[in-house]
């Protein structure tokens, strides 16, 4: 789990936030959004065996100012968190943390006219972030295909960003943007 550079996520009707992450044509996590909670809390599982894997936690009741907490079940560790950078109406940016807190990257929305144009005109417009490492340079991409549901693509270089942190981090916006 966590050995490719690409990945693909798609949302499932529902009435909640579902979603199944595959690597190539396994899906390997499930996940569902609690609906109706003060505080952002939903788990990933293992797509075969139920096993929770990551457990996503905002540290705040307040989405304009929460970070969301990525922790491996498993193991208990911290792979990082997301948190949303200044509000924007024209563009949309998410800071990576890496487990320390210190940031890790960024997942920025692409270009401001297809973001308007998504918030104003219609959301069918699919939406499209890219990957930056905490120097700013891109190593990644989340890109939107055109379906009833959400469905798009993560590629990462994984030399440079934990896929873990990117992948999970992109279904977590996902999630609270309900794009």
């Amino acid at each position: 789990m966590f050995d490719s550079s690409r990945y693909e996520v798609r949302q499932k009707v529902s009435i909640s936030n579902k979603y199944v992450v595959y690597e190539g044509d396994d899906p390997i996590l499930s996940a569902k959004q609690k609906k109706f909670k003060l505080k952002e809390d939903f788990r990933l599982n293992d797509h075969e065996t139920g096993e929770e894997r990551f457990r996503v936690k905002a540290d705040s009741v307040l989405d304009v100012s929460a970070a969301y907490d990525i922790v491996d079940s498993r193991t208990g560790e911290r792979v990082g968190a997301v948190k949303r950078g200044a509000f924007s109406f024209a563009r949309h940016t998410y800071q990576l943390l890496g487990p320390d807190g210190s940031v890790a990257g960024r997942i920025v929305e692409d270009s401001v006219p297809m973001a308007v144009a998504r918030r104003l005109v219609t959301t069918l417009i699919p939406f499209s972030y890219r990957i930056e490492d905490a120097t700013g340079e891109s190593v990644g991409a989340v890109d939107g295909q055109f379906s009833l549901r959400d469905k798009y693509t993560v590629d990462v270089d994984r030399e440079r960003i934990d896929p873990r942190l990117a992948v999970v981090g992109a279904v977590v916006i996902d999630a609270i943007e309900e794009n």
